[in-house]
């Protein structure tokens, strides 16, 4: 694959990130574990609303993983009928996150293994809420947004050179925006592994991505 060059300093914002920068949400809340508690007593309301509150995330990580986005609506679906199945058996006190991420990724890699040879993910699978907000902000940032969301795509083309732990870790860290603390959680390995394979990873896609230095 020819090196691609980013327009502009936004376009490698992801790859030279500091890996312990915050996550941009915060995926847990009062709000999430009292819905988890009532879901877990048989709220079809609170399960709804959880529902509501991950499912955007959960679209995006599809995507983000490979699927198309038709594929990673299925994905999403998926994912929460298995959640809706054994919530009632979710230990209170723990990491809602943690636990629908795992149940969300394997689900995820099932669809992958069903949808081999499909397309490669387009510019127009990208997250459409993005490309909203970047439209309703408009000024001058709009073509940065813009940049930012085509090198994204490139990005995700070139995944193919990262390990599958790798890709993983880079998915979650620098596109989800998850903490190593997060993602330690979600995949059960220490901060220093996570850290290890991101830079990893972040090596590789600079190699293949940037023109070497003259």
């Amino acid at each position: 694959m020819d090196a691609v060059k980013p327009e502009s300093a936004a376009a490698t914002a992801a790859m030279d990130a500091p890996d312990d920068s915050p996550a941009a949400a915060a995926i847990e809340s009062p709000e999430v574990t009292a819905l988890v508690a009532r879901a877990k007593e048989g709220s079809a309301e609170a399960f709804s609303d959880l529902m509501r509150l991950h499912e955007r995330r959960i679209i995006s990580l599809g995507v983000q993983m490979g699927l198309r986005r038709e594929d990673s609506l299925d994905a999403c679906q998926d994912t929460f009928v298995k959640v809706f199945k054994y919530i009632g058996r979710f230990e209170s006190g723990r990491p809602f996150f943690k636990w629908l991420y795992r149940i969300a990724l394997n689900v995820i890699y099932d669809h992958l293994r069903r949808s081999r040879g499909a397309p490669t993910v387009s510019l127009e699978d990208l997250d459409a809420g993005q490309a909203a907000q970047a439209l309703e902000e408009g000024g001058t940032s709009l073509q940065a947004r813009v940049e930012a969301l085509q090198m994204t795509e490139r990005v995700r083309r070139s995944l193919d050179c990262l390990s599958r732990r790798e890709r993983i870790v880079f998915i979650l860290r620098d596109l989800q925006e998850l903490s190593s603390e997060e993602i330690g959680h979600i995949l059960g390995l220490s901060q220093i592994t996570i850290r290890r394979h991101c830079m990893t990873a972040r090596q590789k896609l600079r190699q293949r991505l940037l023109p070497p230095e003259r």
